[in-house]
């Protein structure tokens, strides 16, 4: 029996996908620390999406590069990772989004960028933590910065004294730093950029973009959007 308790980390839409275009996407296999845990093996990994009529090029097990407690009782973070068809993927997000409990695996880049909320808030209230005094925490911690950048999450948020702005301190750095900066307390920026290019079996471009001009309002797609699990 498939475990239930595996996790959907993300869904993602996308407005098209070619009939030759993949898409790597994971489950996580539902091994626990220091528990005998029903694990969800790579062949039943496969049939499920398969059933569903999802197409599997290949699948592998490895460990999900994200940062995990690792205390008895907690997700090992052992994965089935697949590469599927993305037309398929898409019609299967569209009709489940759930997605049968797997999400796209975002994790194979070079660089990635972290963020964390600058501390201002409304009404000119909070404490604004500037990019260089933030960047102070990971170089402290041996984390090479390769770019920095303001940014906003993209959210609604109550208009009233004392709520936060939203506004974020954004900062690229190796894929293999991710666990040192989310100890850090960082989080994976995933952002709809990000996302719509899932589609394009060409890698990924997480560097640091341009900045935003006055049109790119929040909700446009250019927007940079915390995606958070």
């Amino acid at each position: 029996m498939i475990n239930r308790k595996a996790v959907c980390l993300l869904a993602v839409w996308f407005t098209s996908a070619a009939a030759d275009e993949t898409i790597t996407v994971f489950q996580l296999d539902g091994s626990i620390h220091c528990d005998t845990a029903v694990v969800t093996t790579l062949q039943e990994a496969t049939d499920l999406l398969e059933n569903a009529d999802v197409t599997v090029v290949s699948a592998t097990t490895m460990a999900a590069p994200f940062e995990l407690p690792g205390e008895c009782g907690t997700p090992t973070g052992m994965a089935n990772v697949l590469v599927v068809n993305a037309a398929d993927w898409k019609r299967l997000v569209m009709n489940r989004p759930d997605a049968h409990g797997f999400g796209v695996w975002l994790f194979d880049q070079p660089i990635v960028e972290v963020y964390k909320y600058d501390g201002t808030l409304q009404c000119n209230m909070g404490k604004e933590v500037t990019l260089k005094q933030m960047a102070r925490e990971l170089l402290a911690k041996d984390i090479e910065v390769r770019g920095s950048r303001k940014g906003t999450d993209g959210m609604a948020h109550i208009a009233v004294c004392g709520a936060s702005t939203g506004n974020l301190n954004i900062y690229s750095i190796d894929a293999e730093a991710l666990p040192a900066a989310q100890r850090l307390g960082f989080r994976l920026l995933i952002t709809r950029q990000m996302t719509s290019g899932i589609k394009s079996p060409t890698p990924l471009r997480t560097g640091p973009a341009q900045s935003r001009t006055p049109a790119e309002a929040p909700g446009s797609l250019s927007t940079q959007t915390p995606r958070l699990w």
